[in-house]
């Protein structure tokens, strides 16, 4: 989408508290720059920058720049890392996910009365990997942007209680093998940074493991817009009572280019500078996300849903942690 005149001020100011947000992360290595620049973002937006003028810039940042870095993520992972967690971890993975899914979708509808497309935002942040997979699977659903913020505040909250509880209980939970607590961790927590900031409060080898077991989530990402697109296309039909053999599944162009990116860097040797890179600018445009988000998420929609939406967090995070506590018993 092309830049306007009036959406300048607010995509710097975005950028800057993007910036801001991966400094003081430097502090509060336990909160990580992705929930920091949210927190702020939903402080400053409903006070001092609640202003008009901004909202245009502040809607492109959130939207637009989250899509080249889930484009750019396809160069930080390899079609390797399914070999090197071998047949059991990739098993987990994959139960872990579908389990996860099934979970939220069914305690959306039955429990929590959320929209299926809300249901659905939530499964996919939860099962795959927190905002960039909400952002992924948002446009392929046909899901409203306060649908799409809800869905990342909330998912993005609960991976920070996840991040200050697991290091205390995951030794408990499955013991202090390294390799055990990197699939809990990298299994369960909803964000890349999240996920490493995790692991890296229990120790560096966890690190390695927990982002092995994170990387194959982000690698099934392309699988979960597909089955969340014709899901949503033939309840939209179904609604409207229209024959479906008309419509095409919609996978979102920087899906395509994730998967294209993917494979070049699976059976092509590049520079570490482009993947360094890569990995960099797909990190820092996800705090431009989570900024984003922060900034356009007004008061009155937490009101409406908060509390709710909180609850429904708080226990998809509970019942992940027993999911993979219970795989890996059976698995490992």
């Amino acid at each position: 989408m092309r830049i306007k005149s009036n959406m300048v001020s607010g995509i710097i100011i975005t950028l800057i508290l993007s910036a801001v947000a991966k400094i003081l992360a430097i502090w509060l290595p336990f909160l990580g720059a992705e929930a920091i620049a949210m927190l702020l973002g939903i402080l400053l937006g409903n006070t001092i920058l609640n202003q008009a003028a901004f909202a245009p810039g502040m809607k492109w940042a959130e939207k637009f720049p989250i899509e080249i870095g889930i484009a750019l993520m396809g160069l930080t992972v390899t079609l390797r890392t399914i070999e090197n967690l071998k047949l059991h971890g990739l098993l987990f993975i994959i139960l872990q996910m579908t389990l996860t899914i099934v979970i939220v979708l069914w305690m959306g509808g039955r429990l929590f009365k959320v929209t299926s497309k809300s249901a659905m935002l939530m499964g996919a942040g939860n099962a795959v990997c927190g905002s960039s997979a909400i952002a992924s699977v948002a446009p392929a659903i046909g899901a409203t942007d306060d649908q799409r913020r809800t869905a990342v505040a909330t998912v993005s909250l609960t991976g920070v209680v996840l991040l200050l509880i697991l290091p205390i209980v995951g030794p408990h939970l499955v013991g202090h093998n390294n390799l055990l607590l990197g699939a809990l961790v990298g299994g369960v927590v909803q964000s890349v940074g999240q996920v490493v900031g995790t692991a890296a409060l229990i120790n560096p080898t966890v690190v390695t493991y927990a982002t092995l077991f994170k990387m194959l989530r982000i690698i099934l990402l392309t699988v979960v817009v597909l089955i969340f697109s014709k899901m949503a296309q033939k309840q939209d039909q179904a609604a409207a009572n229209i024959n479906e053999t008309h419509h095409g599944v919609k996978i979102p162009w920087f899906i395509i280019a994730f998967v294209i990116l993917l494979l070049v860097n699976s059976f092509i040797i590049l520079p570490h500078a482009m993947t360094f890179s890569a990995k960099t600018i797909s990190g820092f445009f996800g705090v431009v996300n989570l900024a984003g988000i922060g900034l356009n998420l007004k008061i009155d929609t937490i009101k409406k849903s908060g509390g709710k939406f909180l609850t429904y967090g708080l226990v998809t995070g509970l019942i992940q942690v027993v999911i993979a506590v219970i795989l890996i018993t059976v698995l490992f």
